[in-house]
């Protein structure tokens, strides 16, 4: 169990950010209202977990436990809309439920072939584990998207050049989808490759620190490591998939523009 924080004493850390605001300044870098509350809203969010998560995990109610999921991919689906800007209640669902089938792919293998749990909802394991599937999965829809229509609307012309030369919607649309997928998941394949080198990762110092073992926190690390990749790959290509289908007119014309 690791030792609790006393919670006026994580003023010390905000009190080293005064600094890092006049160097800011100095440098006239203009985000500093933004920095501000970005670590307001992460604070009052973070409190506001942790006390309703204690009740969470203390009823560990399985219906409780599959809302809270649905409430999860839901946030997730939201954040991606308003940060690549499509306002379409089909995107929401696109992008839902591309976050949704890799995320139940991965907390199938965990509960029943890794862990062979008797409650494959238990929140102890669901809360925390689908919530770091989750936000890496939120940032490579968000790469993949915004990178695909982005190159849609700058290299269109090679699109279009494709088709008139007699190339399949999907097949003058490949290199487009490769781009976009790939930039989505080089985070994940650069973490991987600099994990216990460069730091320790989440997963691994949060079971370290919890009182477990090294090498049983390792074994944990590797497997959500390894589904971070899986998940980001995933949904990053089922959304481009879904996107490719609703959002291209019956001239495989794309009909929309993100800025």
């Amino acid at each position: 169990m690791a030792q609790d924080i006393f919670l006026p004493n994580l003023l010390y850390f905000f009190i080293f950010l005064i600094p890092i605001f006049f160097i800011m300044k100095y440098l006239e870098i203009n985000m500093i209202t933004r920095v501000i509350k970005a670590i307001s809203r992460m604070f009052i969010q973070l409190i506001l977990v942790g006390i309703y998560l204690k009740y969470i995990l203390t009823l560990n109610n399985t219906w409780v436990n599959i809302l809270y999921l649905g409430f999860m991919t839901s946030a997730c689906a939201f954040t991606v809309i308003r940060d690549v800007k499509i306002n379409d209640l089909k995107f929401f669902f696109m992008v839902f439920i591309s976050a949704l089938i890799p995320l139940l792919i991965n907390m199938f293998i965990f509960s029943e072939l890794l862990l062979n749990l008797k409650d494959p909802f238990d929140a102890i394991y669901l809360i925390p584990i689908s919530g770091m599937i989750l936000g890496n999965t939120l940032n490579g829809m968000i790469i993949a998207i915004n990178d695909f229509f982005n190159n849609m609307n700058t290299n269109g012309e090679s699109y279009l050049l494709s088709l008139s030369f007699g190339a399949t919607k999907l097949e003058a649309l490949k290199p487009f989808i490769a781009q976009s997928v790939t930039l989505a998941f080089k985070p994940s394949v650069a973490t991987m490759a600099n994990v216990g080198i460069v730091s320790l990762p989440g997963m691994m110092t949060g079971q370290i620190l919890g009182g477990s073992l090294p090498d049983v926190a390792i074994k944990y690390q590797i497997a959500i490591m390894i589904a971070l990749f899986i998940t980001r790959f995933l949904s990053s290509f089922t959304l481009l998939y879904f996107c490719i289908i609703h959002f291209f007119d019956k001239y495989s014309i794309c009909k929309i523009k993100v800025k």
